[in-house]
């Protein structure tokens, strides 16, 4: 990423970031300077995700910035907004540097557990800080304080972090078809849950109906990543939010439950949202490891001969069945990655071990470049010496929580 570039997404950020604080402080308008409702931790911990580490620094202090300017706006003093952006800021950092320290590029379900485990724990001691801090200077009730801070950097991480990532996922090929489909499913989506969630609330036996009714559009919105791909379902889910919380601030819908304290619907049905979120990060999680993703490759290095497990039928197996010899595969590489590549054969050749996974990009021709990474490479001794067999599977730079980026 150029330096150029990053300033626009930087401005971007910026941006949806003060939107979304705006329309949460909107939406709660908190009478205990904590509102229930905080998108933009989520968009924060997306935009870090997103960005090579080089632009940590200068992404940090334009964030911070704009939310001084927020809270000032909303009418903190300046040293209680400068303490509370630190406190946020910081927690939505944090959280972006335990995935990217910690995730294992060919594990997309450790990745997502290892997220949410970051998000659910830094968030709890940010909202001890900040907590403390609201009532050291205001002398407000520290337990739900707490509480409020906690659980409305949770879901606004789940949620809009799920939306963020979900609209980078590299976009699958176009199939009218299955277009066709998740726009039915789209429109089924939308009819349903305007429907469900426009009801005012009345007895005990309607609400309870209504809360049933309310598994429906889950259930739709489901099917959507499935049958047309992530990206639609990303897109689909963020319409899917809007209806939910929309309905809920009008004080419609199976949430809005009477006995409830001000702000106590919208976070209940941020919590719903956030149920529906990471039942789609699970279903990215099962269609990233389907049959068929990876193709592996048997080289023995004394001929130079590469022969291609063809049992598998994805479009980068027909691409690889072409190439016969491994100087056919070096033609195709950087010198760089052919250096690592052959430092990596002549490992294995020499009875070592390689763990890392390797990405590199394949240039099968001046308008196909594919970015691979190599997530298996072991030797099996034969009478004529070790035949190398590595697997390697399609990188999508974009994809949430396995994202690679190559530091300048």
């Amino acid at each position: 990423m150029s330096p150029a570039k990053f300033c626009l997404q930087l401005l971007v950020w910026c941006l949806l970031y003060f939107s979304l604080g705006y329309i949460s402080l909107f939406l709660d308008d908190p009478a205990s300077r904590v509102s229930f409702v905080w998108f933009p931790a989520g968009l924060a911990v997306a935009a870090f995700l997103l960005t090579p580490r080089r632009f940590w620094p200068p992404l940090f202090v334009g964030l911070l910035i704009v939310r001084t300017i927020l809270d000032v706006t909303m009418r903190h003093s300046l040293e209680t907004s400068l303490v509370h952006s630190v406190i946020s800021l910081g927690n939505d950092f944090a959280i972006a540097w335990f995935v990217r320290r910690f995730r294992r590029p060919d594990d997309m379900l450790y990745n997502v557990v290892i997220w949410l485990c970051a998000t659910v724990v830094i968030s709890a001691f940010a909202a001890a800080a900040g907590a403390g801090w609201v009532l050291f200077r205001h002398n407000i009730n520290f337990v739900q304080t707490l509480w409020i801070w906690w659980s409305a950097n949770v879901v606004g991480t789940i949620l809009l972090t799920t939306i963020i990532m979900g609209l980078f996922w590299k976009p699958e090929p176009f199939v009218l078809r299955k277009c066709l489909t998740g726009g039915g499913l789209w429109i089924a989506l939308c009819l349903s849950a305007a429907w469900i969630f426009s009801q005012p609330f009345g007895d005990a036996r309607s609400e309870a109906l209504h809360f049933i009714l309310a598994c429906i559009p889950v259930m739709i919105m489901i099917a959507i990543p499935v049958v047309s791909g992530n990206r639609p379902g990303a897109l689909s889910f963020l319409t899917f939010c809007v209806i939910v919380i929309y309905c809920s601030w009008h004080r419609l819908g199976p949430l809005f439950i009477p006995g409830l304290r001000t702000g106590e619907p919208l976070l209940l049905a941020q919590c719903y949202l956030s149920g529906t979120a990471l039942l789609l990060n699970f279903v990215y999680v099962l269609k990233r490891h389907v049959p068929g993703m990876v193709s592996s490759y048997y080289l023995i290095p004394h001929s130079g001969r590469l022969t291609w497990d063809q049992t598998s039928s994805t479009s980068l197996t027909q691409h690889l069945l072409k190439i016969h010899h491994v100087d056919q595969l070096l033609a195709l590489l950087s010198p760089d990655d052919q250096k690592r590549m052959r430092a990596r054969w002549e490992t294995i050749s020499h009875g070592g071990s390689v763990t890392d996974t390797f990405s590199f990009l394949l240039r099968l021709s001046p308008a196909i470049k594919i970015q691979l990474q190599e997530t298996k490479l072991t030797g099996l001794p034969q009478p004529e010496g070790v035949v190398i067999i590595g697997s390697w599977s399609e990188e999508l730079p974009n994809r949430a929580f396995t994202r690679t980026v190559r530091e300048a």
